[in-house]
């Protein structure tokens, strides 16, 4: 049975948003057992090692691809000159600072952290309407890159203050309906997508604002919802599309309930390699062996290579493999499986790879999606 989420909560239609909260409770509950089995997920050094993964997936879903390692290199020199790229990324640190740092949210603090997220990126034409908190125009959003589809529209500018207002009042208040603070955080992640106040940077805004009500309430091993959305984008545009277009946000809930569930549990797995290896595994390592439990199918050399391509500046073959992939194999994290037809160059066959099977002592039935054994030879 479906129920009203927050007497505020509407469309411009004027109808109310709904939630079927039994339909989700089951997942949650599975979700919570598994994460409360994890202690160190709960600290908030779990959260802040997450920091530039979590930068470079929130800008990811944007379309936006950078590798680890040059949002490292932006974040430590950060005083050099800022092109476009380097901004986006500093944008992101900066704003992931501020909300560790301040509380309230409210919308006073939202247009300091909207200041310090859309910084140097904005047009002309968007500063020119851009009023006192909110835009003062139309702004339209496309559902594809094809322009010849009728796009959303933005709520009408004259009615964001109020919007923007309910927003605000439901994100003050205390929790109903069962409702958990994770789910609330998705709500308002929604919520802000569906009403648009900008004309640009929206989407960042909206799960940077999520990510903050989650460290302000001390949800640490759900910040990862970022890279979860990145490895599922188009699942992430439909589930919202259909939950615009029907009220019921259980769709989209959903999604994002599944999503992160399943990169808690490649957490789990790369937790206890890294403590095999007393942690001495570079960020690029950890962000390889992801990969591999994400790719489904075949996993070879190649299969890699492309997987990573998907969400990185393109590069060759030769180049992920000496540096990406052959420091798992030397550490024999990654075992060679039997030889392909095809060439990664005319001296070196392609070929399976293998996860070394004595990284697994780990409990296999506390993985809901992951399915370990084929990945190891």
């Amino acid at each position: 049975m479906k129920q009203i989420i927050d007497k505020n909560l509407k469309l411009e239609n004027g109808s109310l948003l709904t939630i079927d909260e039994k339909y989700l409770k089951p997942l949650e509950e599975e979700i919570n057992n598994f994460i409360n089995s994890q202690e160190y997920m709960q600290q908030i050094d779990f959260a802040k090692q997450m920091l530039s993964v979590e930068i470079k997936y929130n800008n990811t879903i944007e379309g936006i691809y950078d590798e680890l390692s040059f949002i490292e290199e932006v974040i430590q020199n950060n005083s050099s000159p800022e092109s476009k790229k380097r901004k986006r990324i500093l944008n992101l640190y900066r704003g992931y600072k501020y909300i560790l740092t301040h509380d309230n949210i409210n919308a006073q603090s939202l247009k300091e952290l909207y200041q310090i997220l859309s910084d140097g990126l904005l047009s002309d034409y968007d500063l020119q309407y851009m009023g006192q908190f909110y835009r003062q125009d139309a702004v339209y959003i496309y559902k594809t890159a094809n322009i010849f589809q009728i796009p959303y529209k933005g709520v009408d500018e004259n009615k964001l203050e109020e919007y923007m207002n309910y927003y605000f009042e439901y994100v003050n208040k205390q929790e109903s309906l069962g409702e958990s603070k994770f789910l609330k955080s998705q709500i308002m992640h929604f919520y802000f997508v569906y009403i648009h106040p900008y004309f640009d940077v929206n989407g960042r805004t909206s799960r940077t604002l999520a990510m903050w009500y989650l460290l302000n309430n001390k949800l640490y091993p759900y910040i990862i919802f970022n890279r979860a959305i990145s490895f599922l984008r188009k699942d992430y545009i439909n589930s919202i599309i259909k939950s615009r277009e029907t009220g019921d946000l259980t769709f989209f809930l959903q999604y994002i309930l599944n999503s992160v569930y399943k990169e808690l549990e490649k957490e789990y797995i790369i937790n206890n390699i890294k403590n095999i290896y007393s942690n001495n595994l570079t960020k690029e390592e950890i962000e390889i062996i992801q990969y591999v439990l994400t790719i489904k199918g075949n996993l070879t050399i190649k299969d890699i290579v492309t997987f990573y391509n998907q969400y990185n500046p393109k590069r060759s073959v030769e180049f992920i493999y000496n540096t990406r992939i052959k420091p798992l194999l030397e550490k024999n994290i990654l075992l060679f499986g039997n030889e392909t037809n095809s060439y990664i160059n005319s001296n070196f066959k392609n070929c399976f790879l293998y996860f070394n099977p004595k990284l697994f002592d780990i409990d296999c039935q506390k993985l809901k999606y992951l399915d370990i054994k084929r990945l190891i030879k």
